[in-house]
């Protein structure tokens, strides 16, 4: 066992791929997948805000009473 061959060291890849015509790159989402995505993730902020919005108001006066009568109903 002590005369084992040792494993070589794995080789060091290198940076360029591995197709030249780039098969293997991601070329990203077209534009406009982008602004659907941008649209939808606004209207869900937008539709997040609006259900908070009624907590975060000032409360309004209470019904008012109504003025006590001068002659009571005979």
């Amino acid at each position: 066992m002590k005369n084992r061959p040792r494993p070589s060291k794995a080789p060091i890849r290198s940076i360029e791929p591995l197709d030249p015509e780039g098969w293997d790159r991601d070329p990203g989402r077209p534009l406009g997948l982008r602004l659907l995505a941008l649209l939808g993730a606004l209207s869900f902020l937008a539709l997040g805000i609006s259900s908070l919005l009624p907590m975060l108001q000032r409360p309004g006066p209470g019904p008012q009473r109504p003025e006590p009568m001068s002659k009571p109903i005979v």
